[in-house]
């Protein structure tokens, strides 16, 4: 049997088949490296976003942070902590507590944030720091009904007893002139406001 003539005959057949078979692998190879990346999510990604949440998470919770420590501790100032660690834990890097301090007003159990302000009060503080609380507002309290010479307007001065238009006019014209009252007592040196005025306006008036 002559093969090359047999070879020749069908060489269109064979070439044909090789390129067909060519062809039918790719098409195999394709669907299986589909078929393998459609299966390995379901397999890998649960493991990878565990890993990536705990990363976050370690991430966060050794992230560095500043809070400002006062008040009755060894070492009051700025101290550089995590957002894991406990009140208690940023008051040890103050060197711990004073014997005077009144550690049951304390949450020492709370978390620490950033720029959080950690005050450890003193035994007695509270009642003592009330009391000046209460005479500061009521002292501010008196202030904001007073008329403010120098930021009143000209009909809120005409409010103030004795004082019409022309000076509640005077009385902005010398605080434009003189950069503003100093105290309450420079109001004499306008014009029309005597010793007798100045006795019913003071206790009206502010600077």
């Amino acid at each position: 049997m002559d093969y090359r003539k047999l070879i020749q005959q069908y060489k269109q057949y064979i070439i044909s088949g090789i390129i067909l078979f060519s062809i039918t692998c790719s098409v195999i190879v394709i669907v299986l490296v589909n078929s393998r990346q459609d299966t390995l999510p379901e397999d890998e990604l649960v493991p990878n976003s565990v890993s990536s949440l705990q990363s976050s998470d370690q991430e966060s919770t050794t992230a560095q942070i500043y809070v400002d420590i006062k008040g009755a501790v060894e070492k009051p100032g700025l101290y550089e902590g995590t957002l894991n660690m406990r009140v208690w834990d940023a008051v040890m890097l103050a060197g711990g507590v004073k014997d005077i301090a009144d550690t049951k007003r304390v949450n020492f159990s709370e978390r620490i944030a950033d720029q959080m302000v950690i005050y450890i009060p003193e035994i007695g503080e509270e009642a003592q720091s009330a009391e000046n609380n209460s005479q500061s507002e009521e002292s501010q309290s008196k202030d904001v009904n007073k008329i403010n010479l120098n930021q009143a307007s000209e009909a809120e001065l005409q409010t103030l007893p004795g004082v019409g238009q022309k000076k509640a006019q005077e009385i902005i014209r010398y605080r434009e002139e003189n950069g503003g009252f100093k105290t309450i007592e420079e109001i004499k040196n306008i014009s029309g406001f005597g010793e007798k005025t100045f006795e019913k306006l003071k206790d009206a008036i502010t600077s």
